[in-house]
């Protein structure tokens, strides 16, 4: 099938999320989630690491709690996989499939930076005690966040977990619409997870130097602000359940939203930076607003990467005026002060987040942002949410190695 083709198919049959879920920011569901976003105040708090050598400012998820069957399975997950199953059961419970939903067409694909990292590094240290678990090779794959849930619920349809940094994420969901419009599923749970509060990985965004510092660690994450230094970890999972209008109509399920554009792409802008220019980022909005069938005027909000390093926020906001034009660009806020960086995770929390402004009609603001950077000319929400319906919004999502992705929701 052509990408006209799937376009034109997408327009006549849409993408339709019935179902959500998230633990994150100290939110055990999407509804703590979004009004945690909005009221604007950031969880973050001190946490200690074994070798690290100053506590870490980070937003916690909740611990999951898992009964039955869920328990069995999770017990000796890596938490990231615990966190994914756990907001998949939300967002499938939200769907509601009936016994007439076959089961066998339902897939699962599930977006991580670093996967089950925590639970890798404790199979080096049985190693090293000669004591490696024989469960250790199936829960250190990567593979284990999809395959927990395809195996918890009896999904028989694809099964994967991919990686695209920072956009893991948006790449899931896009590939999960992939699936449907290709007939090879009848609905896709999509998302992301990520357990982040490793000490490796902290220690290597250390390296990196895209870490801030606030001596409160809830200021830490400041997007957009002229006194941003640098970004937040946080841990969490979102899952949403992807399938056609037809499907949701025919079963009497609600839509919440419709997944009407996605763009992926990548450029050349090194290891962990992408090029000042922001072109790529243009490049992959387009493509997501060309795949919608809108203009650009119809988005009324943008969810931004806003990660508040010094190098991403000012590329971030070139991008979004070269596709808006100068001075167009519709409202702007960041999540990340609330939610944290959660890696790979971070688009599908986003999306929630965004879904929920569209059908709730107010926009989140930007936490800790005081006063803009003179490089990042946007109409930042900061200080309170705003109160504004539109038809549309859209979530963008940056990462290492020049990956990039736009998502973009409209009303049902």
């Amino acid at each position: 099938m052509s990408n006209g083709q799937r376009d034109n198919d997408l327009h006549a049959d849409p993408i339709v999320i019935t179902g959500m879920g998230a633990l994150g920011a100290g939110a055990n569901s999407t509804a703590d989630l979004y009004a945690a976003a909005v009221r604007g105040q950031s969880p973050a708090t001190w946490v200690d690491l074994p070798g690290i050598d100053q506590p870490l400012a980070a937003s916690r998820a909740p611990d999951p709690e898992f009964v039955g069957a869920e328990l069995r399975w999770a017990r000796r997950l890596d938490r990231a996989a615990q966190l994914g199953l756990a907001a998949a059961s939300q967002a499938i419970a939200a769907a509601d499939f009936d016994d007439a939903v076959d089961r066998t067409q339902i897939g699962v694909i599930v977006g991580t930076s670093r996967g089950p990292l925590a639970r890798t590094l404790e199979t080096v240290q049985e190693f090293e005690r000669d004591a490696v678990a024989p469960t250790a090779s199936a829960e250190s794959t990567i593979a284990s966040l999809s395959g927990v849930v395809s195996q918890v619920f009896g999904f028989g349809g694809s099964s994967a977990t991919l990686t695209a940094t920072c956009a893991s994420a948006a790449s899931a969901i896009a590939f999960g619409a992939i699936q449907l419009l290709a007939g090879e599923a009848e609905a896709m749970v999509v998302g992301g997870a990520e357990a982040s509060l490793v000490p490796l990985l902290a220690a290597q965004l250390r390296a990196a130097r895209v870490t801030g510092w606030d001596d409160d660690p809830a200021r830490t994450c400041k997007p957009f602000d002229v006194n941003r230094n640098g970004l937040m970890i946080g841990e969490g999972a979102a899952m949403l359940v992807l399938e056609r209008a037809s499907s949701a109509e025919r079963r009497g399920a609600t839509a919440l939203a419709r997944l009407s554009g996605w763009g992926l792409g990548s450029d050349d802008g090194g290891r962990t930076g992408v090029t000042a220019d922001g072109e790529g980022l243009v490049r992959v909005m387009r493509r997501a607003l060309a795949r919608a069938g809108i203009d650009s005027e119809s988005i009324g909000y943008v969810n931004a990467h806003g990660t508040a390093t010094r190098l991403n926020d000012p590329v971030e906001a070139r991008a979004l005026n070269a596709f808006f034009g100068e001075g167009r660009v519709p409202p702007v806020s960041s999540t990340k002060p609330v939610t944290g960086h959660c890696l790979g995770a971070t688009p599908a929390l986003e999306a929630v987040i965004a879904i929920e402004s569209l059908r709730n009609g107010c926009l989140p603001a930007t936490a800790n942002h005081s006063e803009i950077d003179p490089e990042c000319a946007l109409d930042v929400i900061s200080g309170s949410p705003r109160a504004r319906n539109t038809t549309a919004v859209m979530s963008t999502s940056l990462g290492f190695w020049g990956v990039q992705a736009a998502l973009i929701f409209e009303s049902v």
